[in-house]
């Protein structure tokens, strides 16, 4: 009786402890509406709470904990799975954890149908908890880019920990040693509720870490990006340009900068409304795209009508080449906008150098995309070493 009432409180304070998580990331999850990782995992703390209510309060072998609450157990664990996956982007379809969901289901009715022994029920769960285990570690260590590596393996460090305790708990119950068989699953019993509400709470933790950082990488690639185009924006551009050119410089490379602007983008505007004006912007980024970028090349939008490209390793009689062919696809390949037909030409200004800073290439590509525009636009102009 001692044991039951132990076993009992357990049960209460485990539900306890989910409904409180559940609440907590249920209200994040109507807040924080861009991540839906976060709806997922609040549907696994309350799956896993109506599990331990399933399970902690009836304790006998029945439909309710053998069938019922083990199978929200195996679901939960599905829920946390594919909310790993989407909050790393990583494609993993439902229907392989909801398959491994069901062959566990069907396997807790038939032993309800037909008990077997306990050693083999509790090898058979603990198995099925190493796999879940192992399958959120590898997702969680191999899928994770490298920005969230951090919080993705102290989350990973948890599912070890958990696995360790399973494979533990079914070394103890293949060789039980001197302990008696029901003093032995009555152990076992107690500490597998204390390590859940253990393991729960320290998910909880994992995942809000995850979800934190998850949060800053986006804000800081908003702070980075053009809302529009999606390139990287003036900030971003003097940023990571002056690296690439400090590096072309430490090799003794040339580095050259291209500056773009559309020609007459206002009469766009003005004739056909700045929506019209958005869809000239983004078919010209696709058309330049299209080209053939070469490797590590870093474009840009430097504001307004005007676009960026920094070509390291490339000099200027290179840059020049791509800047023709670039300038020859925008004019050959005119803007759609409803039923309009935009035709579309760009001047482009060169500059590079081996020793210049990318300030001076900036400053000198806009003097010659200036000197393209005064010479009749829709032209290349370029210099061969910027000052």
């Amino acid at each position: 009786m001692g044991m039951h009432f132990d076993l009992y409180t357990l049960g209460v304070i485990g539900a306890a402890i989910g409904v409180a998580l559940s609440v907590s990331f249920t209200l994040l999850g109507l807040v924080l509406r861009g991540l839906p990782a976060l709806r997922i995992w609040a549907t696994a703390f309350w799956v896993l709470t109506a599990a331990a209510l399933a399970q902690g309060l009836n304790e006998e072998h029945s439909v309710l904990s053998a069938i019922v609450g083990s199978g929200m157990i195996a679901l939960a664990n599905a829920l946390m799975l594919m909310g790993i996956a989407v909050h790393l982007r990583y494609p993993l379809r439902w229907r392989w954890p909801l398959a491994v969901v069901g062959l566990f289901i069907a396997n807790q009715i038939g032993f309800y149908l037909s008990p077997p022994s306990q050693t083999v029920e509790a090898l058979v769960f603990g198995a099925h908890s190493v796999v879940w285990d192992l399958w959120m570690i590898w997702v969680l260590l191999w899928r994770s880019p490298r920005d969230m590596r951090n919080t993705c393996s102290f989350t990973a460090l948890i599912f070890a920990i958990d696995m360790a305790f399973y494979m533990l708990r079914s070394v103890v119950v293949l060789f039980p040693g001197t302990v008696a068989h029901t003093q032995l699953a009555d152990l076992l019993t107690t500490w597998n509720y204390l390590f859940g509400i253990l393991c729960t709470f320290l998910l909880s933790t994992g995942f809000t870490l995850m979800l934190a950082e998850r949060l800053t990488l986006d804000l800081r690639h908003l702070a980075r990006t053009d809302g529009l185009t999606g390139l990287l924006n003036r900030n971003a551009l003097f940023e990571i340009g002056s690296g690439l050119v400090d590096a072309c410089r430490a090799r003794g490379q040339a580095c050259c900068v291209l500056m773009f602007d559309l020609d007459n983008f206002k009469t766009i505007n003005d004739s056909w409304g700045h929506v019209a004006g958005d869809v000239v912007l983004n078919h010209f980024v696709g058309v330049i795209r299209r080209t053939g970028l070469p490797r590590g090349t870093l474009f840009s939008r430097y504001g307004g009508e005007e676009f960026v490209l920094v070509l390291p390793a490339i000099d200027s009689p290179q840059a020049a080449g791509l800047a023709e062919r670039m300038r020859a696809e925008v004019e050959a390949q005119p803007a759609t906008f409803d039923t309009h037909v935009i035709s579309l030409t760009t001047s482009v200004g060169i500059a590079g150098g081996v020793d210049a800073s990318f300030e001076a290439l900036i400053g000198t590509a806009d003097g010659a995309l200036y000197r393209a525009k005064r010479q009749g636009r829709n032209r290349v102009e370029w210099v061969a070493t910027a000052g």
